[in-house]
């Protein structure tokens, strides 16, 4: 009758409820911080295992930048997508096996293999949870960073931008407790810096606590209405849809094209770009459609003249709280986009007018990206006119892109000779300066900022890729997080474009830098 007994356990749903309903439940938190993370790695480390290497001075420096590595890598979650696209759950035993790795190879060659390291640390044993190609390239540009001769052998600076607040660096070399008491120096409060971000990640940071407060005060939110002078919910959500109602943009209609617009070429067949057009007017018509017969079925609704269905209902509760409904959005008839129902309507009219434009008046002098359903789509049209134009097969082609000092339609007078203008993106952790003409830092509190037109130009696969340039991605939204859908492509990263930059590719790898077509406003 007096014992206790003590179980661990994973997470696991065949576990006994009545043994966890009759029993206390522990469970441990990642620690926060870079300073805890560390210290609990350090924590945990056998003494033994740590002395017993062959070549002690480049095994302790090297396990030093593995567990600082581990810290970075779990801290850059909070950040949001400009930490990773997609938040893993890297686990201690991860950390367990690249240190085995790294024992095991430091001993059994005479020379530090970093290349090899990199290889089975960032790809293989922290890499093996990653499931973004994005995100692939983020683990082995931070892990660059640790893994170098510079860091191990010299004791380099981490991060040499913060060395006039704390020098980050692997410790001298000693015993397993001098590497802990150099830990507790660390700072409390970590700076973006150290983990690659520029100082503005902490407004990201900060925006996507807030945006988790925010949700779950919505969702807990009571949908009856408190007694009052002031409108009911009906009368609210009513308004709402009659003034959405009243706004709706008709249906495009391809008698109004213009004759440009789905002109025969020479062979006979349509211009790409026209067919492209046509796809996304039907897309386009689909959602116009649905749209309008929601706001007409929730004003009977409301009325009584119909039941409220469970369709309905949910829209309700969306108009309330200022949300696009479901229907509306990308798991609908619509497209990804994270602004709020207001702001999307007004994004919304304007998509369409655009199109409408295009339709009517032939092709513009630059395409709004932003605007389109499907932008491979459009990447793919562009480049098969070019290549019925000069007789080239268009699976030896790509696109260059060349940033214009022009800003969009309105400055924009003509379209190139080859390829196609495209505006309407902003850049997110960096930002383009057009002095420079190179990619550069961003401005301190501007978390997006807005890129020139684009001159996508058509060249060979085979052609010398540009040197000095950032392979930049670029993203529907800025979450980035997408799924693979049924035509092959991610529903939220679109491709990646060469930008100039004077700094190496990496820097801007670990700063988080990409391209987002709309924001959230």
């Amino acid at each position: 009758e007096d014992f206790r007994l003590w179980l661990t356990t994973m997470p696991t749903s065949k576990f006994p409820v009545t043994v966890l309903q009759n029993s206390l439940k522990l469970t441990i938190e990642p620690p926060k911080g870079l300073k805890a993370n560390l210290s609990r790695s350090y924590q945990e480390l056998d003494e033994k295992v740590f002395e017993s290497s062959a070549r002690p001075a480049v095994y302790k420096n090297m396990m030093f930048g593995l567990a600082f590595f581990n810290a970075v890598i779990q801290e850059r979650r909070k950040y949001g997508a400009v930490g990773w696209n997609i938040p893993y759950q890297w686990m201690t035993s991860d950390l367990q096996t690249a240190q085995q790795n790294l024992k095991m190879y430091i001993d059994e060659q005479p020379d530090t293999p970093y290349e090899a390291l990199m290889t089975v640390t960032a790809d293989v044993v922290f890499g093996g949870r990653i499931t973004d190609k994005m995100d692939v390239r983020t683990a082995r540009t931070v892990l660059e960073a640790f893994y170098n001769k510079g860091a191990v052998e010299e004791h380099a600076s981490y991060c040499p931008q913060l060395d006039v607040r704390f020098r980050y660096a692997a410790p001298p070399e000693g015993p397993l407790d001098s590497y802990r008491k150099y830990i507790s120096t660390f700072p409390l409060v970590d700076r973006p810096e150290i983990f690659g971000l520029h100082q503005n990640a902490d407004i990201s940071s900060q925006q996507k606590e807030s945006k988790a407060i925010f949700d779950a005060i919505i969702a807990v939110q009571p949908r009856t209405s408190s007694g009052g002078a002031g409108k009911s919910n009906d009368e609210i959500v009513a308004e709402m849809a009659d003034e959405l109602a009243r706004q709706m943009p008709p249906k495009l209609q391809r008698k109004e094209a213009h004759h440009l617009v789905f002109r025969k070429l020479a062979d006979g067949s349509v211009n790409p770009l026209g067919i492209f057009l046509a796809h996304e007017m039907h897309k386009m018509n689909r959602l116009i459609g649905q749209m309008a017969t929601m706001l007409r079925e929730m004003g009977r609704a409301i009325k009584g003249l119909v039941v409220m269905s469970a369709e309905l209902d949910a829209m309700y509760a969306n108009f309330l709280f200022q949300q696009v409904p479901g229907p509306w959005g990308e798991n609908g008839k619509g497209y990804p986009s994270l602004k709020p129902l207001s702001s999307w309507f007004k994004d919304f009219v304007e998509r369409v007018a655009f199109l409408h434009k295009w339709l009517a008046d032939g092709p513009p002098t630059t395409f709004w990206i932003s605007s389109f359903f499907f932008p491979q789509g459009f990447f793919t049209s562009a480049l098969q006119a070019h290549a019925r134009k000069f007789m080239l097969p268009i699976d030896q082609l790509v696109f260059r892109a060349q940033v214009m000092k022009s800003l969009g339609v309105s400055d924009t007078p003509t379209p190139p000779e080859n390829g196609v203008y495209i505006h309407g993106m902003y850049m997110e952790g960096a930002r383009w300066n057009a002095v420079e003409g190179t990619i550069d830092e961003s401005y301190p509190g501007e978390l997006f900022a807005l890129v020139p037109v684009l001159w996508l130009q058509p060249a060979m696969v085979d052609d010398p890729q540009p040197e000095g340039t950032y392979e930049c991605p670029f993203y529907k939204t800025n979450v980035r997080a997408g799924t693979l859908s049924t035509t092959g492509h991610s529903t939220n990263h679109v491709c990646n474009f060469d930008i100039p930059s004077t700094l190496e590719p990496g820097h801007w790898v670990r700063r988080g830098a990409a391209l987002i077509s709309q924001l959230n406003e």
